[in-house]
């Protein structure tokens, strides 16, 4: 059987009533004892520090504008499949007219296709892949080029 000793017994009890007669000091709680206690340096205000402007990175060569996404033609290794080329034709309707200028700004006509709006299926963006995708939406809109 387990034997406890008596003064560990009393040990909570004793620090209960230790905490009982002890009540913080007011003064040391209002707003100007605070400021004092976290403004160690004398209460100067800190110098603000300089910053510096963000870089955006240059264009790579062969990249359409606009913001990186690997695979489509802001890829700069989207000039696999053309993609990079296709940037004057994002927002044209997917007409017969657009079309043949497709053609004959990839020289081609093999390894293309337009995916139409709610197409099953996802076209992964793969800028090793030759294959041009020309993603259309509802209203049969040119709106991304993709590799892949």
């Amino acid at each position: 059987m387990l034997k406890i000793s008596p003064a560990l017994l009393a040990l909570p009890l004793a620090l209960a009533l230790t905490a009982c007669g002890s009540e913080p000091d007011p003064v040391a709680n209002d707003a100007d004892s605070f400021a004092a206690r976290i403004n160690q340096n004398g209460g100067a205000t800190p110098a603000p520090q300089g910053t510096v402007a963000p870089k955006v990175a240059e264009t790579l060569p062969g990249a359409a504008p606009g913001p990186f996404a690997a695979g489509t033609l802001t890829d700069p290794a989207s000039a696999n499949c053309g993609a990079n080329m296709m940037g004057p034709f994002i927002g044209k309707p997917a007409d017969d007219a657009t079309r043949t200028e497709i053609v004959k700004a990839l020289g081609r006509s093999d390894n293309l296709r337009f995916v139409a709006y709610g197409t099953p299926g996802y076209v992964n963006p793969d800028a090793t892949n030759p294959r041009l995708s020309l993603m259309l939406d509802a209203q049969n809109v040119i709106v991304d080029a993709r590799c892949g």
